[in-house]
């Protein structure tokens, strides 16, 4: 599928590090007392991948990865984090991405120039996260790389505007964002965080601010939003040529339960310094059966998109290198149930207005006490043009052993 054939390499990088220096780092790591407060852990990850479209030969993805954790805290409440992550991809790294989209969406990128291809690194290292926190009281500083995740949503959060996920597979780690974050707590759930991302240029430096608590009159965690930022993830119509422009955003968000549902709220106002204003908004309910099976069900509004296809050229641009959802809208609807004491399986569906639709089965495995298998597909049906096009099948195995 094209998210996950895009989930590992897409982004751009903030920080990159070469082997040899990655091999310094370890070499100048200190000696004696200072390092033996450091824990050391993470693990070896392989992944293969298999896609296959009508009128498209079989692309395999086959990669290995090696993520290092350092960590270190004192009783001055101070704490450092970080790790490297090492992959190299074998094999085949130009992949073919007309299966993926409709023809006159192809069509139109090849009468523009722009390549329907993608190639990825043969090999990445790279700083993942890297960050000093500083707890005082009830307040805590954090400076350097990390993640900056907000929203309850399961498949797409509206009110996060640093990171992208996949949606098939929404809770793998996504790459850290360099800012200077500052938190302080009071109460049940009550919370302020602050934000500065800096950019190379300083006109660019994205602001900003989440200010949360729990209502115990009515039992639900509500908290607002706002963002500044500069913002890269739109296509110009016409050129098909990346847009960059400022973004302010106020957003809300809310999470608790009704009629014993638990249910959860994510939206956001967003106000474009060159394209039209828009509204996002993700809702979604869950619920545990007395046996253990979980059922959940979720519904994005996306006031960017067109309401219905065909979409244009640019949106799946945007879709395809910035994660943007197409269409206007799409519903979500899944379960998750124990096969096992060590295995779980899941089956998620995402349907669209416009006719289209995605399955997307999932298995957990605990092979050993430190290791997991994680097996997940997608499978397409319906419209040709739709928010999901009819006719891709795909297929990704992943085992991680930790250490």
């Amino acid at each position: 599928m094209r998210d996950m054939i895009l989930a590992r390499n897409a982004l751009p990088l903030h920080i990159s590090y070469t082997a040899a220096s990655a091999t310094l780092l370890a070499l100048s790591w200190p000696t004696g007392s200072v390092a033996q407060e450091v824990d050391i852990t993470g693990y070896v990850e392989h992944t293969f991948q298999i896609d296959y479209t009508s009128g498209v030969e079989e692309q395999l993805i086959d990669a290995s990865k090696l993520r290092i954790d350092f960590s270190n805290s004192t009783i001055d409440g101070l704490e450092f984090r970080a790790n490297i992550n090492l992959i190299a991809n074998h094999g085949k790294i130009e992949y073919d991405l007309s299966g993926y989209l409709p023809e006159a969406v192809v069509a139109d990128l090849l009468a523009a120039g722009v390549p329907a291809s993608y190639e990825i690194d043969r090999t990445r290292t790279y700083l993942d996260n890297a960050f000093i926190s500083w707890d005082i009281g009830r307040a805590r500083i954090r400076a350097g790389k990390q993640q900056l995740s907000w929203g309850p949503a399961y498949s797409f959060n509206p009110t996060d505007l640093f990171h992208r996920k996949n949606i098939l597979d929404p809770t793998y780690e996504k790459e850290g964002v360099t800012a200077l974050r500052f938190d302080y707590t009071w109460g049940v759930g009550g919370r302020l965080a602050t934000i500065i991302a800096p950019r190379d240029d300083v006109g660019a430096t994205g602001y900003a601010v989440r200010l949360g608590t729990h209502i115990s009159s009515i039992g639900y965690d509500v908290t607002v939003t706002l963002h500044q930022v500069e913002d890269s993830t739109s296509f110009d119509a016409a050129t098909l040529f990346p847009v960059t422009q400022r973004r302010r955003a106020a957003g809300l968000e809310f999470s608790g339960e009704l009629l014993g549902l638990g249910v959860w709220m994510e939206g956001n106002y967003n106000s474009m310094e060159l394209e039209e204003n828009f509204t996002r908004i993700a809702a979604g309910f869950d619920y545990t059966l007395e046996g253990g099976t979980y059922l959940m069900a979720e519904g994005l509004y996306n006031g960017r998109a067109e309401f219905g296809s065909p979409y244009p050229t640019h949106d799946w641009l945007a879709n395809l290198i910035y994660g943007e959802p197409i269409g206007r809208w799409w519903i979500l609807g899944g379960l998750r149930t124990d096969i096992s004491e060590l295995a779980q399986g899941s089956m998620y569906m995402f349907t669209s207005p416009d006719g289209s639709a995605m399955l997307n089965p999932r298995l957990d495995v605990s092979i050993a006490q430190n290791a997991d298998l994680v097996v997940f597909g997608g499978i397409t049906v319906g419209k040709e043009d739709g928010v999901f096009p009819a006719g891709l099948y795909s297929m990704l195995a992943r085992a991680t052993v930790y250490f």
